[in-house]
């Protein structure tokens, strides 16, 4: 497993940071900022463990969508952070 440092991850925060400039007072960053790696934190759990299941029962996709239903949180399809991403550039991504 990476370890990744503190540094990386404030490094990471501040270009977040960066692509706010201009828009968003620099008070306001981390109502944005937190939520975003918040939510991009649950999707990268979310997708391991969906990879995870997947090795598990073979690409039984049955099964899989089974076993997500029971773990802690649900990610509905289309509500994490790589639908959004992919939707960036659109003008109502709400």
């Amino acid at each position: 497993m990476k370890t990744i440092s503190q540094d990386q991850i404030n490094n990471v925060a501040w270009r977040a940071c960066d692509t706010f400039r201009g828009t968003i007072d620099p008070a306001q960053y981390k109502d944005y900022i937190l939520v975003m790696l918040f939510l991009k934190y649950l999707s990268d759990v979310w997708k391991d463990r969906k990879e995870e299941f997947e090795k598990e029962y073979m690409g039984d996709a049955e099964r899989v969508k089974r076993r997500l239903a029971r773990e802690r949180f649900v990610m509905p399809d289309g509500c994490d952070y790589y639908a959004l991403y992919a939707r960036r550039n659109e003008t109502n991504i709400g």
